[in-house]
C-alpha cells in the first residue's frame, strides 16, 4: 500500500523548476566567478545539446 505524502511537503511542479533553474544559475555564476569555466561555455554546451534532441521535441 502507498504511503500518504504530506502535503506541507509537497510542491509544485512550477516551484520544483524555478528551484531548479535558480540552482543552475548559481552553480553557472560560482564557476564563471572563479574561473572555472566561462558563463558563454556553459550556454554554448546547452545549444549543443538541445541540438542532438530528436526534432519531435
Amino acid at each position: 500500500m502507498a504511503e500518504k505524502l504530506d502535503p506541507k511537503e509537497v510542491v509544485s511542479l512550477d516551484e520544483l523548476m524555478m528551484s531548479n533553474i535558480f540552482f543552475q544559475e548559481a552553480i553557472m555564476n560560482l564557476l564563471d566567478a572563479k574561473g572555472v569555466l566561462k558563463k558563454e561555455e556553459v550556454l554554448e554546451e546547452i545549444k549543443k545539446l538541445k541540438a542532438s534532441l530528436p526534432r519531435g521535441r
